[in-house]
């Protein structure tokens, strides 16, 4: 059994207090670079791309914790999660996902981004050869935590199909012997888990936490809840914790407000045998290419921004990482 925790939000001063001491910002870190890969197209065509990001490095660190943005691109929140992270001793890569592919954001049309290697597919290629190299600089395990969309990325992080796809690019893209290893521990924060694919699903059996918001209009937590048994009934290792009366974007740095931009809160898609169902409204489709199902069921408008206890969270992705790395 998946134990499913929610929790009350409580006050937690000294923690609060702590995350608010923000020593990490631009222009801080160490600015680094990887070899990556930019994939697009069905079937996924690859090519070379050289990732980006800021090591924060912490005197005897031997672990790391890689850090996804969301949707907008980095922003002071993954400063935030460096600072939580330092504090307990922790290493920390913010990767940017978004600049080394030329994207600003990606919320105001994934489609389009996507063409540019603006999803989660993507996202996870530039985690998995990060956390490669994080290795080779004497990090002994490697974390990963991602917000929103990179919260969607962590799910990918897990995928067998993901890691037989950018080991086996990678290996071609840059003649090498690249062994793709699988993540230590991952967290995804208010990530969309309405996706399956019963046909292809498998996920690595490293320890993976989604924390999600129990009033999250754009990517409902009741898709991920349902989410955790299907990964742990395909070789993963998955838990949950619900934040009460949270909504999208609890930690972000903004007050919540509320956006007319496209989600895909309302889909909720299977692929099996049978082709592509959206259970919500019933609709089949043939074949296994989710772009037209998605942008059938694709819905405008949801709330996103914290209300009140930015950090309420953080007690349990640090908790996690001390528990895994």
């Amino acid at each position: 059994m998946t134990l499913r925790l929610t929790i009350l939000l409580l006050a937690l001063p000294g923690l609060v207090t702590a995350a608010h001491a923000q020593n990490a910002g631009p222009g801080t870190g160490e600015k680094v670079s990887w070899d990556s890969a930019v994939c697009s197209g069905v079937p996924f065509t690859c090519r070379k791309l050289k990732a980006s990001g800021y090591l924060f490095a912490t005197p005897g660190a031997k672990s790391a914790v890689m850090i996804s943005h969301g949707s907008q691109g980095i922003d002071s929140r993954m400063y935030d999660y460096v600072d939580s992270l330092r504090k307990e001793g922790f290493a920390a890569l913010v990767i940017d996902h978004w600049t080394p592919r030329g994207i600003g954001v990606t919320h105001n049309d994934y489609v389009a981004a996507g063409k540019k290697g603006g999803n989660e597919i993507n996202m996870a290629a530039d985690s998995l050869t990060a956390a490669d190299w994080l290795r080779t600089r004497g990090y002994e395990k490697v974390g990963s935590i991602g917000e929103s969309q990179g919260g969607a990325a962590a799910l990918m992080l897990q995928q067998k199909f993901a890691h037989a796809l950018i080991e086996r690019n990678v290996r071609r893209l840059y003649g090498k012997s690249f062994q793709l290893k699988p993540v230590d521990a991952v967290v995804g924060l208010y990530g969309y888990c309405g996706y399956r694919n019963a046909k292809r699903d498998a996920y690595a059996g490293t320890p993976l936490l989604l924390i999600t918001a129990e009033a999250d209009d754009n990517t409902p937590s009741r898709y991920c809840e349902r989410h955790v048994g299907w990964i742990n009934a395909r070789g993963g290792k998955a838990d949950i914790v619900v934040m009460r009366r949270q909504g999208h974007s609890f930690d972000a740095p903004y007050s919540q407000i509320y956006s007319t931009g496209p989600h895909y809160g309302k889909c909720d898609i299977l692929i099996d045998d049978s082709g592509i169902s959206e259970l919500n409204s019933g609709t089949k489709m043939p074949g296994d290419d989710v772009a037209a199902m998605m942008a059938r069921c694709v819905s405008r408008g949801y709330h996103t921004g914290h209300s009140n206890h930015r950090f309420v969270a953080v007690p349990h992705w640090i908790g996690f990482f001390k528990q895994h790395l």
